[in-house]
């Protein structure tokens, strides 16, 4: 029990945002088989981060889609993501027969940090990197210093 109250507290931690947010759990054991892109792109086995050829050639399970630039810009994250079916949209709130996506970036910068994305039941959900899977109710539950602030949204049909 110790345990899983530490794991929460160091979350609120990292992201107090997360104190006033009522649908949040920890979903998942922390694992290294998958990202906060991969997640986003209904991918549990493999990273997904622009890393150019090297990347791709040292860890078999990377990857980034060919034709979209190598760079950790937010364009290139929306365009890995509109190969998927995903267009930019103005409203992050559930709509019955989509999905969505959040891209986030360091404030400031176009830098592309995070991505979530949002449950059938209309709750979201992130992968910390190497750790854990996480519920939160919206978007914007996780922005902070550590991913700066949702960039955009994304839908495509379900």
């Amino acid at each position: 029990m110790g345990e899983k109250v530490t794991e929460i507290e160091s979350l609120y931690t990292a992201f107090p945002k997360l104190r006033c947010d009522a649908d949040f759990k920890i979903t998942s054991q922390s694992t290294p088989d998958y990202n906060c892109i991969a997640w986003a792109y209904h991918y549990d086995n493999r990273f997904m981060w622009p890393g150019g050829v090297d990347a791709k050639l040292f860890d078999g399970f990377h990857y980034w889609p060919d034709g979209v630039e190598d760079n950790e810009n937010v364009a290139a994250f929306m365009d890995a993501f509109k190969l998927k079916g995903y267009s930019v949209c103005e409203n992050w709130e559930h709509e019955e027969g989509y999905r969505r996506i959040a891209l986030y970036v360091e404030e400031g910068t176009t830098k592309c940090t995070h991505a979530s994305r949002e449950l059938s039941s209309g709750k979201w959900t992130s992968k910390f990197g190497k750790s854990q899977d996480i519920q939160h109710g919206t978007p914007f539950s996780i922005e902070g210093s550590i991913y700066g602030k949702v960039y955009c949204i994304m839908k495509m049909e379900r």
